[in-house]
Parts: C-alpha cells; structure tokens; sequence
C-alpha cells in the first residue's frame, strides 16, 4: 500500500465484521495459508484518534438505526514520528456501503489539525465535515491488526483485530497502546473487505465454523462502553 504525502484514496467496498474464538481464528488463518499472504502491513499497531462534537453527535448517531452514517479520524500505523505519513480518513456509510475518503500527510506536533490545503474531493469533503461539526478530538483507539491479501481475487481483504483498546484522555499516540481493553484478548475482530459478493469457498467454510456476520463498530462501542453507561446526560 503506498504512503506518499499528498496521496488521496478512495474506496467503496462491502464491509463484513465476525467475532471468532481462538479455535475459530486459527482455523481461517489455516485456510488463508493457501488463498491468500499479508499485505504491505503485515503485522501492525493502528492507531485511529477519533473525531466528534463535544456532546458526541457522531458516537450517538452510530447507535441508532440510521441508513448513513459517517466519521472522521486520523489513523497511524505505529508512533509516528516527525515526518513519518499518517492519515486522515472520512469513512461513511449508506445502506449497507462503506465509502472512505483518504488523504496521507506528513506527520507534524501540529498534526492534530488537519492541514490539507490543496482542493481534491478528499480535502473538500473533510474540510466540509470540519465546518459542519466542528469537532475536537475524542478518543484514540489502538489495536494490532494481522493483514491477508487474497491471491486470486484483487478486492478481496482480510484483517485480524485484537488488543482493541480505548482511551478518552491522554490522546498523545506517542504513549503508546494503553487504555481499557474494548474486545476480550481472548476473541478476534474479523473483517472482510470486498467490493462485491465473498466468494464461495470462504462462505463456505465461514458457515462450517459457525461464522456469521456481525454489527460491530470499535468507535460505537468505545462510546457505549465507557462513555454513555458512565456519564447519562449522553443518553
């Protein structure tokens, strides 16, 4: 996956999320053995720091049953250091489509502001929700993310999650991944990515292991979690 200042990227793609078991993970990573490799990440720590309005519009509309949905957030993968390349990404969703806007810039200490200042459709539209929202940073969220690229199919991506942790304060990436666990360490967020249907041999197989689709939205659960049961004037 390319890292170059200034490079925009856009995707539209089906998103589909599963919770396995360690028995569970370990039997697709066996079946991904054959059908697919990790990508250019591989192996990762991904920090994702999340924007919202101070009494979390975004958070609050993720939980209801709304057809779109939208947030924004400035992803990392590691502790950047200065002029490493981090990204900003404005990710919505409608009616069951996943579109997300991507623009990587050098990482600054004034990084939390977003400072892209050339005219493309990503810039445009992230400077719009900036303006329409106005939000601040709100939590950051990290975990370690394992990669496959499907060999046959171009569009097809697999991702492992695990250690999903969250923190509403101290949202400094270069403390690292600290914060209270969001998923059991014992379980794993999957998540295929694809821009259309998931080819047969893996329904297949995910139905065998008793695998089927779930709702689950990291951000939507830190929110729940440890910010609406603890504070109610969110409800």
């Amino acid at each position: 996956m390319e890292n170059h200042p200034g490079l925009t990227t856009y995707f539209q793609r089906y998103e589909q999320k599963y919770l396995l078991t360690s028995i569970q993970y370990h039997a697709v990573l066996n079946l991904l053995k054959e059908y697919a490799y990790t990508d250019d990440y591989g192996l990762s720590t991904i920090y994702s720091l999340y924007y919202d309005t101070p009494s979390f519009t975004i958070a609050r509309k993720s939980t209801d049953k709304s057809t779109y949905k939208e947030k924004l957030r400035l992803r990392t993968y590691g502790i950047p250091q200065a002029g490493d390349i981090i990204h900003w990404e404005l990710k919505k969703k409608l009616q069951g489509i996943t579109y997300k806007q991507r623009i990587s810039l050098p990482f600054t200490p004034a990084s939390l502001e977003f400072n892209g200042d050339t005219h493309t459709l990503v810039c445009n539209e992230i400077r719009w929700f900036l303006a329409y929202y106005k939000p601040i940073p709100q939590c950051l969220i990290s975990y370690e993310r394992l990669a496959f690229q499907s060999r046959e199919h171009t569009n097809l991506r697999i991702t492992f999650d695990t250690q999903v942790r969250f923190r509403a304060s101290d949202l400094d990436f270069s403390h690292g991944p600290s914060g209270a666990l969001l998923l059991d360490e014992n379980r794993f967020l999957m998540e295929i990515k694809t821009d259309r249907s998931i080819p047969l041999f893996l329904s297949t197989y995910l139905t065998q292991l008793s695998l089927f689709p779930v709702s689950y939205s990291k951000y939507r659960m830190a929110f729940e979690q440890l910010i609406y049961k603890e504070d109610p004037q969110y409800a």
